[in-house]
């Protein structure tokens, strides 16, 4: 970065490169993230929300936001605004302080789904920062009582946007909602920076399951196979794997619990959660499928007789002579992390010469979270039901999704499943009026698939 420098720490820290004074409204930020850590989100997030947040000064203070005389008001919102395409266009967007900005900066252009994901930390940024200063002047104003504070300036940015009728029918035909919700709870959207939207793919991103078990037993490092064999097994996202602790798996009962702040996996702990003070880590009992559930666990004891030796509760540490037995977590920025993950898969790719069809390129760490919503889907089955795999529903629990749409884009049919209840429904059409009965044909149609996978894996 050109205008400030950012160091990570237990708390990050932000700097003015020409002063080399700390800039104060950062670093209230992360200290205040940092100390929720456990009540509302993971441990790595005050480390992704802050990076976002300093390359977010950097631009302010090169389009002259930050750092020089005072801009108008409307001038610097504008300027703000225009954040969305900086990250998008870059050098290439219309806009000649964009532009300029991009150049000076080094800035190229990200997709959008990444941009999202640093517009995010930004929106938060600003969210709480006029949270914290509409509290501030609430306090001054009890204390002093005097209304000199009772119209606080706040970034139109940050102000709640009330959603239209057609976003909030489709948020109650896609939320499952528990005990008496009322009707207008999700009536507002969270105020922010304006951004783009994703356009969604239907390429297929689950790591292939006839590969699966091979990929798993072909990791050499044994830290990267217990990894991924978690995230496979259990369908947890990187930051979760990369912040799970030794306490948090019981290897007498074969569970494992992760933080779950937000209660998506556990949405009925919520309420009496209320009701208690905080005791801690909010933990959610993660669901895992055999066989990659045995494979699992056979992995993290192979990890357990080589990881080093240490105090530290974290799981994954590191064997680096340096940095020997503290946690990678807080050793590395969670992009490192994974990049390190991904080359492991690579390398066992060769073999199996496997290509993602969405990237063209051999497939990654988060395939394996895609191919756990794919398995449920597809290939789980409990006893009672007329078919198999769990429902979309049940699938976002267990991914601890708080939109059913994302767990869409992960829970994807098979292609197997697809056509097997479609030759049931065409065999239903051609016995019908002899009295077949629909379980009946399915039973048959899945007996043959049975047998013709079977087949192909003698082949």
């Amino acid at each position: 970065m050109k205008h400030v420098y950012l160091i990570q720490m237990d708390t990050p820290r932000l700097f003015e490169v020409a002063t080399e004074r700390p800039i104060d409204a950062f670093n209230r930020y992360a200290g205040y993230k940092t100390k929720e850590v456990g009540h509302a989100f993971g441990e790595s997030v005050p480390y992704q929300y802050c990076s976002s947040v300093a390359h977010f000064f950097d631009y302010c203070y090169e389009t002259g936001v930050m750092g020089g005389q005072p801009m108008p008001p409307e001038v610097a919102q504008k300027t703000i605004n225009l954040y969305w395409e900086f990250l998008t266009k870059g050098v290439n967007s219309t806009d000649f302080i964009v532009r300029r900005a991009a150049k000076a900066l080094g800035k190229t252009p990200v997709k959008t789904v990444s941009a999202q994901k640093y517009l995010a930390g930004v929106n938060d940024f600003l969210r709480t920062s006029q949270m914290k200063l509409n509290d501030l002047a609430s306090l001054i104003r009890i204390l002093t009582k005097s209304d000199a504070f009772a119209n606080v300036m706040s970034l139109p940015q940050t102000q709640d946007r009330r959603r239209t009728k057609a976003e909030m029918d489709n948020i109650h035909n896609n939320t499952l909602t528990f005990g008496n919700t009322p009707k207008d709870a999700h009536a507002y959207a969270p105020g922010g920076i304006p951004g783009g939207k994703v356009k969604s793919s239907h390429v297929s991103r689950n790591f292939p399951t006839e590969h699966v078990l091979t990929l798993l037993n072909g990791i050499e490092d044994p830290q990267c196979r217990c990894a991924a064999a978690m995230i496979a097994a259990g369908g947890l996202r990187h930051s979760e794997v990369w912040g799970i602790r030794r306490s948090d798996i019981d290897i007498d009962s074969r569970t494992i619990r992760i933080e779950d702040p937000n209660f998506h996996r556990n949405p009925a702990a919520e309420k009496a959660a209320r009701k208690l003070p905080f005791k801690g880590r909010t933990l959610a009992t993660i669901v895992m499928f055999e066989p990659f559930k045995s494979l699992f666990f056979e992995s993290l004891a192979d990890y357990l007789d080589v990881r080093p030796t240490t105090d530290s509760d974290y799981l994954f540490v590191s064997n680096q002579r340096q940095t020997y037995g503290e946690p990678m977590l807080l050793l590395r920025n969670m992009n490192s992390l994974n990049r390190n993950l991904n080359r492991a898969l690579r390398k066992a790719q060769v073999d199996l010469g496997t290509i993602s069809p969405a990237t063209g390129a051999p497939y990654t760490s988060h395939s394996l979270r895609h191919f756990y919503g794919v398995w449920a889907r597809n290939f789980v089955y409990i006893p009672g039901r007329n078919q198999m795999g769990l429902t979309l529903s049940e699938i976002k629990l267990l991914m601890g999704h708080k939109d059913i749409r994302s767990t869409e884009k992960y829970a994807r049919l098979s292609e197997e499943t697809v056509i097997a209840e479609i030759e049931a429904a065409e065999r239903m059409k051609a016995l019908w009026g002899r009295n077949p009965h629909i379980d009946q044909i399915r039973s048959a149609v899945y007996a043959e698939l049975a047998y013709e996978l079977s087949e192909r894996l003698a082949a």
